[in-house]
């Protein structure tokens, strides 16, 4: 059972007969003290030190996860749940003591206040993203309710269970219930309840809480991105490649910073064509390295078909098509530049771009933008940097770091916690 009803295991058939009363209780609860963030930064941190690394990798392993890639799902949580990173983010984000009245004017105080209930529409792209979508609401001082997202395998129910074990006054902030997402009805009513929907995932999935919401219900949208690699003309650009395959390898390119196009300055195709062999060889030596998840059937007969398709307009030399016998990977040389998204699972576009092209054909995706892989000359960095930020573009970094985050990064350009909390504020009489 992933269900968690205020601390308590259940089913959920259990947690949907008690709607009616977790109405009720919600209610009683949101004029309980606020939530501090130290009480929850303290919990996480005590979770991270007591995480068996070998019991969770084995868990991964079985879900299809290989070794490698698990063994960095640990570090990686490890570090996201330490004290010295959840304060950092809560500082840089909503600043010091973010929920103590402060003077604006005479008379006059301000102070953070947390929205009240979020209720976070999970993603499976990212094992566990969930339960820290859920910590960063609980920063913030929020009531949270998790619909789990399908073949997430319970990992986002064992570590918020585990955290409120931890910590029992976190049981009136966290409910999570796993139901499928044509549960409209259930659904409808966890909206009901909630003064902000938090949805990560697709456009059709952010389209169908904005039919079930009223208007005056804040949607707060983590959806999907793209993000693609640019190269121009230089001596040497091994080190870039390199990196760019690490990028597309180690994460199979199910995050939102991951590359899914590469773009290179020519309007030669024996150029595109050489530059694509070149990345198309540091794939294979980190795909041979770092094995690739399992691939759910849906997600590879797209794959199949679309390099299929690839074949067929090879035959008229309009695209081209690198991979191996196994087809553990693919280069996919497209002789016109489109911004585009793969069929992920290390697949990845080439094209050929005209910098004086760059911006309107990014400006036509504005509102999915979100990291480059830049690899470009130093007298180049400034003129293409203004041209992507102008363009959408949140983050630019070196090949090789396209997926690597820093403590209080912001999500997609904003931070998380400030769209969690909202500014209130009392007058008192003025002397």
């Amino acid at each position: 059972m992933d269900n968690i009803y205020r601390g308590e295991l259940i089913s959920k058939e259990n947690f949907i007969d008690r709607l009616c009363e977790l109405k009720l209780k919600i209610e009683e609860d949101l004029l309980l003290e606020p939530l501090m963030p130290k009480v929850v930064i303290e919990a996480a941190h005590l979770l991270s030190k007591e995480i068996n690394e070998e019991e969770v990798i084995s868990e991964l392993i079985t879900l299809g996860v290989p070794k490698w890639a698990s063994e960095e799902y640990v570090r990686v949580t490890l570090d996201s749940l330490d004290r010295k990173a959840l304060l950092k983010k809560v500082q840089t984000e909503l600043g010091e003591n973010p929920f103590v009245w402060k003077k604006v004017e005479l008379g006059i105080e301000e102070k953070n206040h947390p929205l009240g209930v979020l209720m976070h529409i999970g993603a499976g792209n990212a094992l566990g993203l969930s339960a820290f979508s859920v910590i960063e609401g609980l920063l913030s001082g929020n009531i949270n309710i998790l619909k789990l997202p399908e073949n997430e395998g319970g990992l986002s129910s064992k570590l918020l269970m585990r955290l409120i074990e931890i910590e029992p006054r976190l049981k009136p902030y966290i409910y999570v219930i796993d139901i499928s997402s044509k549960n409209i009805l259930v659904i409808s009513q966890l909206v009901e309840m909630a003064n902000a929907v938090v949805v990560w995932g697709s456009d059709e999935a952010i389209r169908a809480i904005r039919l079930l919401a009223p208007p005056s219900l804040p949607i707060i949208e983590w959806g999907h991105r793209l993000s693609f690699a640019y190269f121009t003309k230089q001596q040497k650009d091994g080190k870039a490649l390199e990196g760019l395959a690490s990028d597309i390898c180690l994460t199979d390119q199910l995050y939102c910073s991951s590359p899914q196009c590469v773009f290179y300055e020519t309007n030669n195709p024996k150029e595109l064509d050489a530059f694509a062999d070149r990345l198309a060889e540091h794939i294979k030596a980190v795909a041979n390295q770092f094995p690739s998840t399992a691939r759910p059937i849906n997600v590879q007969a797209q794959i199949t078909w679309t390099l299929e398709l690839v074949k067929m307009e090879e035959i008229l030399k309009e695209k081209r098509l690198i991979t191996d016998d196994k087809r553990q990977y693919s280069v996919m040389v497209d002789y016109n530049a489109e911004l585009k998204a793969s069929p992920l699972f290390r697949n990845i576009w080439v094209m050929p771009i005209k910098r004086e092209r760059l911006l309107s054909l990014l400006r036509a995706h504005k509102g999915y933008l979100q990291t480059v892989g830049l690899s470009c000359n130093v007298e180049e960095f400034e003129e293409l940097t203004n041209i992507f930020y102008a363009s959408g573009v949140n983050r630019i970094t070196t090949c090789g770091y396209m997926s690597t985050n820093y403590s209080g990064e912001p999500h997609d350009g904003v931070y998380a916690l400030k769209r969690y909390v909202r500014k209130v504020n009392k007058r008192g009489n003025r002397l």
